[in-house]
């Protein structure tokens, strides 16, 4: 086995009604089980089929998650408790990758994106305070929240964290696509979330600004039937904010932060890695976080 790839055993088969069994089990940064998802399984972004399960928590992306499948889906689901985490999936999304040949190849695999960030939140600019030049500014909206009340009062971090999920519980309302590719039967690259093709993704906030989202493929979209199963690789994804043709890494006159010419700016957010009164790190926020995984599909 490679470093760093970790391989799902399969230890038994889990029904619906066996969910609860998982709880016992040690919490690993890697799912170590083939789950069958519970009867009547919707990918609604409601965090009811799972609210007794275990799921596996990985701290390189921060969140915790699990996949299943019955006989013609495949599920991820995906728990943020972290509100600056769910502003960077919210700024890129959640990529989920299947590799049927169980290859670490991201470029050879089948995906599925959502929440789709909104490009209406970029504009270009002028710069802003301390250079000059021309940049891209990236305005405070729902992703990234606003820092400060009525007034330019400061608010604490509760008030901000609650105004910041309030934010992103709006923008996550107006997401109405799924970016999907190398589908075995559908052509298309964009879908709609109200598709009938039985390619869904959804997601929510709830009141303790807890971040959850569901994912279903059809396995007729993979290639795969739990009547053939073999292990399969998937990859998942956080692939926060990603402006084509900015180098975030630039420094002194050359235009990072603090310079002039190009420049990236996001309100309410300092670049050079100090405190921030967002309470959101910039550099985590720019930087993709993945891992990779194998899983085999089960039956009933």
């Amino acid at each position: 086995m490679k470093p760093k790839f970790l391989a799902i055993t399969l230890t038994g088969f889990l029904s619906a009604g066996m969910i609860g069994s998982v709880q016992a089990q040690k919490v690993n940064e890697l799912q170590e089980v083939s789950i069958y998802a519970p009867q009547l399984t919707k990918a609604d972004g409601r965090n009811s089929e799972w609210a007794g399960a275990t799921f596996a928590h990985n701290k390189a992306t921060g969140i915790s998650y699990l996949i299943s499948n019955d006989d013609k889906n495949l599920y991820l689901v995906v728990k943020s408790t972290d509100v600056g985490n769910n502003s960077k999936i919210l700024a890129g999304g959640i990529t989920f990758s299947i590799n049927p040949d169980g290859k670490k190849k991201e470029k050879e695999s089948i995906t599925l994106t959502y929440p789709l960030i909104n490009r209406a939140q970029f504009r270009r600019g002028q710069g802003g305070p301390g250079g000059g030049g021309g940049g891209v500014t990236v305005t405070s909206r729902p992703a990234f929240g606003g820092m400060g009340g009525p007034g330019g009062v400061q608010l604490t971090p509760a008030q901000r964290d609650s105004t910041m999920a309030a934010m992103q519980k709006t923008q996550l309302a107006q997401v109405k696509e799924i970016k999907i590719k190398g589908f075995k039967k559908t052509t298309d690259t964009l879908v709609s979330i109200y598709n009938d093709m039985g390619i869904k993704a959804a997601a929510s906030i709830d009141k303790d600004r807890v971040f959850f989202y569901e994912a279903a493929i059809p396995l007729e979209e993979l290639g795969m039937s739990v009547d053939n199963a073999k292990e399969f690789a998937y990859n998942v994804k956080l692939n926060g904010l990603q402006i084509p043709g900015m180098d975030f890494n630039r420094g002194g006159g050359g235009g990072g932060f603090g310079g002039g010419g190009g420049q990236v700016r996001v309100a309410g957010v300092s670049g050079g890695g100090g405190p921030r009164s967002s309470g959101i790190d910039f550099q985590a926020l720019i930087s993709p976080t993945d891992f990779w995984g194998k899983y085999t599909l089960t039956k009933k």
